[in-house]
Formats: structure tokens, C-alpha cells, sequence
């Protein structure tokens, strides 16, 4: 009859005792399931990575060239032998500048008169070619491809790099060229393919 009484009590003191465990294992189970979902999470970009991804983004990889004017290019001229004579002209790039001379006739002329404006001694265009640092073109000019016998005296070769250039060079020549019918030729990257050979 005695054990009974005993046996109530002591369930009334665990039952408080078990609750208590249950709650604390609870509020346990939550602050580590909030660490795990915090630890999991990435961090914002910062916003010089932005930036910098940005910029990277907006740059193009294909940037676009410019025809090159007289004003791109310095130019020297010398006296050649071969073909009965001729001028050979020499652009290279101003410091800094990069653009596109196009591998037609070069654009040049003695004078104001049409007379006088350099005519084509090839059939067909070349290849364009990039002026850039050291990089060099050559045209060869003959004065006097007509009759053995006439022509106007000049003693400067006005030059451009292209046709319709606003910004054309008059170039000393190193004699006085008689002109006749001048003929010129396309601007390569080669000396020895500037020579004006008339027909």
C-alpha cells in the first residue's frame, strides 16, 4: 500500500525534468539549423568587382580603324634610278597615330592644273595597310611618262593619302622635275613594288 504514493511522485518530478530537456534540445536544433542556412549563403559581389566586370563588358573587342589622312602621316621623298626615273614617296605614322592607308594609287599632283594630277601605272587596288609606330609605305611617282621632249617644271610634288584629303603635304623634291603625263603607284608596304614602269 505504500509504494504506490511513492511511485506518483516521483513521475510528477520527472515529467517537468523532460519537458525542460525537450524544449532546450528544440531551441538547439533551431540556432543550428539558422547557422547552417547562414553559413550557406554567398556574399553580395562587392562593388568594385562590379566594376570592373562592367568595364570589361563595354569594351570593344574590335575596335574601329580610321582612314588615315596627311595630317596622320609624315612623308619624305627621294630620287630613284630605275625606270627611267622616278620619285619615291615615304609615309610612316605621326607618334601615336593608328589608321588605315588604303592601297589604292597614291593621291598626289604638281600644281593646281588637272594636267598635272597623278595618274594610275597599275590595273588593279592593293591591299590597305595599317600605319602604326615604325611600320612604312611606299609609292613611286614618275613625272614624265608622254613624249621624250616638253613638260612643265616643278620643284614640289603635292601629296595626300587618299582622294578628297583635306589635309594634302607639299613635299620639296630633291631635283626639278619635268612634267609630263605623271604616272604613280598603288602604296605598298615593299619599296621594290613602287616602281611606275609606264606602258
Amino acid at each position: 500500500m505504500t509504494s504506490e504514493p511513492m511511485t506518483i511522485s516521483i513521475q510528477r518530478r520527472v515529467a517537468p525534468i523532460l519537458l525542460a530537456a525537450t524544449v532546450i534540445a528544440l531551441a538547439a536544433s533551431a540556432c543550428g539549423s539558422g547557422t547552417a542556412e547562414g553559413a550557406g549563403e554567398k556574399a553580395d559581389p562587392s562593388p568594385s568587382a562590379d566594376s570592373a566586370e562592367s568595364a570589361a563588358s563595354t569594351e570593344d573587342p574590335y575596335p574601329v580603324i580610321e582612314v588615315c589622312a596627311a595630317e596622320d602621316l609624315s612623308f619624305t621623298v627621294s630620287e630613284e634610278s630605275q625606270a627611267g626615273g622616278y620619285y619615291l614617296i615615304t609615309a610612316t605614322a605621326k607618334p601615336g597615330a593608328t589608321c588605315i592607308l588604303v592601297g589604292q594609287t597614291i593621291s598626289a599632283g604638281f600644281g593646281s592644273d588637272p594636267s598635272g594630277d597623278v595618274a594610275p601605272s597599275e590595273q588593279a587596288e592593293g591591299e590597305s595597310i595599317t600605319m602604326s609606330g615604325s611600320t612604312k609605305a611606299y609609292a613611286g611617282v614618275n613625272p614624265h611618262s608622254g613624249a621624250q621632249d616638253g613638260g612643265v617644271q616643278f620643284e614640289e610634288i603635292i601629296v595626300g593619302a587618299h582622294k578628297g584629303d583635306m589635309s594634302p603635304v607639299s613635299l620639296k623634291l630633291p631635283s626639278t622635275a619635268e612634267v609630263d603625263q605623271p604616272i604613280g603607284t598603288n602604296w605598298h608596304t615593299d619599296a621594290a613594288k613602287a616602281v611606275p614602269f609606264a606602258d
